[in-house]
């Protein structure tokens, strides 16, 4: 197995930023908590995990340098133009969609998000009745 290919059901949700808080432990000690900006990456990192252990069927993570492919489909807002088919704006930075789904690959494609050298495409677009909201994910083993 060098390549798997598979699809993530659901409205994409990007990696927030994290916020990290003190609190006093009952020892006496201080502590930090850590929580992330957006309540929905938890539900979608599970999702992803979840599908790329169908995809996997049982194999164990792929060793060595990998690259990484994603096309995302997000909902498209009642008020925009059907004409319009790519996202503009501040909401879903590709970026943070895509550090979302690495971390959610995670332990399960490949061992730590480190073997990843590359990431030979990855795109974003509107979704429509053909192609719901979602994510298209290809990993393969660089050869």
């Amino acid at each position: 197995m060098n390549e798997i290919t598979f699809y993530v059901a659901g409205e994409p949700a990007p990696k927030g930023s994290t916020r990290s808080f003190p609190y006093q432990r009952k020892d006496g000690r201080i502590g930090v908590s850590t929580t992330n900006a957006n309540p929905r990456t938890s539900s979608w990192e599970s999702r992803i995990a979840t599908e790329a252990q169908r995809a996997m069927d049982g194999k164990g993570p792929f060793e060595g340098p990998i690259y990484v492919e994603v096309d995302f489909r997000i909902s498209r807002p009642k008020s925009l133009n059907k004409k319009i088919t790519l996202p503009t704006g501040r909401k879903n930075d590709l970026d943070k969609l895509l550090r979302c789904v690495l971390d959610g690959l995670t332990g399960i494609c490949y061992i730590d998000d480190g073997q990843v050298v590359y990431i030979s495409k990855a795109t974003k677009c509107y979704a429509d009745e053909e192609h719901p909201p979602g994510c298209n994910i290809t990993i393969g083993m660089v050869q």
